[in-house]
């Protein structure tokens, strides 16, 4: 219990201390013990006892009897995180944990000091425990040298360095830190590893992070800033070659700013870190980009022509005039704009500490609660592009099928020719018997691979660099009968082979294998997040057991 303030308590409380009245005969009332006026006593409590009875929750009984005006530090149990007087006013607590809680290095006797304490070696520093490693930067360094990072311990090329944590509790050795293991410390112990010379002539180099040997953090984040801003140009400078109605290019300008605004976050929050992976940088930047170029693809792809004869069909990309190209990159917009909402929610959750109510307020979460929601957006993120991969491959199967149309054209007309040897070359034959009375879906593949007709290639082809076979099929163009060309047995037979050669490019495999493994990695983020809720609730449970 808190005070003797819990569920089935018959102890009274003074709500302004918290504390149970010392008055002897009041302690033996509410004890149950006999004594001279004890039971009326007890009986004059009745409400006050019948209150705390009541009560359902510690917690519960803990805040109805909290004191009106502000507590002092006899009552440290009022500054606990999420109490009213830690919301509005975080020093309270921050005062009382500095009050009670030691500094290691005080704990350290000079009679307790190791033998080598005076100068030691940089294997015999790592192997002392941690209080005595802050003992000894506190003795041997100025604060602000602390503060600033530059903390070696030893000479020549025998150094480690050395980073006191935040809370002035615990030492990092640097010499022995991982990539992940820095970006998880906080922004000043990051700072203050970019001013450490171990990390900046040794582990920097290593692990291709900025800052390191020759430059410091203001030019680090000059030039991450620098890089970000030249792909935001990049996307606001790409233009519209197939597009050009005004129109057209006022709703492009309006969708591309979903992958500006992103990596306009990304440069906003380069001054919340103190150390930089240019590569891992690299990668999320081109990511975005990649799917801008891919939605710009889609976008600029011109309308097909055809003025009711086939020798004036012209820029056929796809066999159904085009709808499925501007279904996919309506989704690929709706699902980027389902990312960037994402991650500004997810940012504002950061910076507020919670979430944003309708009227401006804020709810506070808990630790577990709120790795919970990081997790869970993870995991919307990750569903965005699943959609968009999943879209992809939609593409690539329609656009194979038009492939495996016209292969099977041309396949039909090889079987019509009959002569072989040396008559096989007096005989030609045109698509006239392959098509007959084919459906309008394969005349417009035949289009789609006719050289005059076909001109723009498909978005799927651009991204897998596929150059898309065509052959003269129709006596097409501003001269052209619009009649089907003939051709001999050869000629057929190498415009075969070009067909299957890109049909074999249009692997779906790859973009299936990175469907799985994004299925696989959004289960996990799940799964992550039920375990910490999980966890949080166990706790809480035996907390709550604790108490009562």
């Amino acid at each position: 219990m808190i005070n003797g303030v819990g569920s089935g308590s018959s102890t009274t409380v003074d709500p302004d201390t918290l504390a149970p009245p010392k008055d002897d005969d009041t302690a033996k009332a509410t004890s149950g013990g006999a004594g001279d006026g004890a039971q009326e006593r007890a009986a004059g409590q009745g409400p006050a006892l019948q209150a705390a009875e009541t009560q359902t929750s510690v917690w519960d009984s803990f805040l109805s009897n909290l004191p009106e005006a502000d507590p002092d530090f006899e009552n440290p149990l009022l500054f606990i995180p999420g109490t009213r007087d830690y919301a509005t006013d975080p020093s309270k607590y921050n005062a009382y944990v500095a009050s009670v809680l030691v500094d290691p290095a005080d704990t350290v006797a000079d009679e307790d000091l190791p033998a080598n304490y005076s100068s030691p070696s940089p294997q015999q520093f790592v192997s002392w425990h941690p209080a005595v490693q802050l003992r000894y930067l506190r003795d041997n360094f100025s604060d602000a040298d602390i503060q600033a990072g530059r903390t070696v311990i030893g000479s020549g090329s025998n150094q480690v360095g050395v980073i006191r944590s935040d809370d002035k509790r615990s030492v990092t050795i640097v010499n022995e830190l991982t990539k992940s293991r820095i970006f998880q410390l906080s922004k000043t112990e990051q700072e203050r590893l970019a001013g450490n010379p171990v990390f900046l002539n040794k582990i920097a180099p290593l692990l291709d992070l900025l800052p390191q040997n020759g430059t410091d953090l203001a030019a680090s984040r000059a030039e991450i800033t620098i890089q970000i801003s030249k792909e935001i140009n990049d996307i606001k400078s790409k233009t519209l070659e197939n597009r050009a109605d005004d129109e057209d290019v006022r709703k492009f300008k309006a969708d591309r700013k979903v992958y500006e605004d992103q990596l306009i976050m990304l440069r906003d929050n380069v001054p919340n870190a103190g150390i930089y992976s240019r590569s891992d940088l690299a990668t999320e930047m081109q990511e975005i980009v990649k799917r801008f170029e891919r939605a710009h693809a889609y976008f600029d792809v011109k309308t097909p022509n055809r003025h009711g004869t086939l020798k004036l069909a012209d820029d056929f990309v796809t066999p159904d005039n085009n709808k499925s190209i501007k279904r996919g990159y309506a989704v690929f917009i709706k699902q980027e704009q389902r990312i960037l909402a994402l991650k500004q929610a997810e940012q504002q959750m950061l910076s507020a500490g919670g979430i944003t109510n309708s009227d401006g307020t804020i709810s506070r979460l808990d630790l577990p609660t709120l790795v919970a929601l990081i997790q869970n957006q993870a995991s919307l993120k990750q569903q965005a592009i699943i959609t968009m991969r999943t879209e992809q491959l939609t593409q690539l199967n329609q656009l194979s099928q038009a492939y495996a149309e016209m292969q099977r054209i041309v396949n039909e007309t090889l079987k019509k020719f009959e002569k072989t040897g040396k008559d096989a070359d007096q005989e030609t034959k045109d698509l006239q018997q392959s098509l007959g009375l084919s459906s309008s879906y394969s005349t417009a593949v035949v289009l789609m691979f006719d050289d005059w007709a076909a001109a723009r290639p498909h978005p799927v082809e651009k991204e897998f660099s596929i150059t898309r076979p065509s052959h003269d099929i129709l006596s097409n163009g501003p001269s052209g009968s619009g009649s089907l060309n003939k051709f001999k047995r050869t000629q057929w037979e190498r415009f075969s082979t070009q067909l299957s050669d890109a049909v074999t490019l249009l692997n779906p495999q790859l973009l299936t294998n990175d469907i799985n493994q994004d299925n696989r990695e959004q289960n996990r983020s799940y799964e992550q997040a039920t375990g910490t809720v999980r966890r949080s609730f166990d706790l809480n449970i035996q907390i709550a057991r604790g108490f009562s």
